[in-house]
């Protein structure tokens, strides 16, 4: 074999081909979604029923998980069944509600009206989500957290739909 020849000029532009077809859905079914918030300040008081609960770190957000700390707010992203969890640790003495919210309308809460200081609330739900709805907490009472993550809040993708 001898060496190779040199490159020839670039040809003339061809003529544009035919629209293809129409691309699929984006198939979600290996999708990977799951999260876990912490609180790291001391304490946090509300008169409302509808205030929400912010975070000041993730200890798990896999990529493509939708979390705004700021604002306590998982966007989803992948419709299908999800599993939330939280645990809301009451300051002191006080009494302490606590809200998991989808869209806004409540679907559990965990509550404690003992005079003993420093007890979890906590609660969990299996939800059906649709691309875009949400999921935040609220509290009425004052919630306590440290950097120990007294206070936390989780979700994962059961099933994608």
């Amino acid at each position: 074999m001898g060496p190779r020849g040199l490159i020839g000029p670039t040809g003339e532009t061809g003529v544009k081909g035919q629209k293809g077809e129409p691309g699929e859905t984006p198939d979600d079914s290996n999708q990977r979604v799951a999260f876990t918030v912490v609180r790291l300040s001391t304490s946090d008081a509300s008169t409302s029923h509808y205030t929400r609960l912010p975070f000041q770190a993730t200890e798990t957000l896999l990529p493509g998980t939708s979390f705004d700390l700021e604002t306590g707010t998982f966007t989803c992203g992948v419709p299908g069944t999800y599993v939330f969890m939280f645990s809301v640790c009451k300051y002191s003495s006080n009494y302490l509600r606590v809200y998991l919210r989808k869209n806004g309308d409540a679907v559990v809460s965990g509550q404690s009206t003992d005079s003993s200081h420093y007890e979890q609330v906590s609660g969990s739900a299996v939800v059906v989500l649709q691309r875009g709805d949400t999921m935040h907490l609220t509290m009425y009472g004052r919630a306590y957290s440290d950097s120990d993550h007294k206070t936390s809040f989780s979700g994962f993708l059961l099933y994608p739909e």
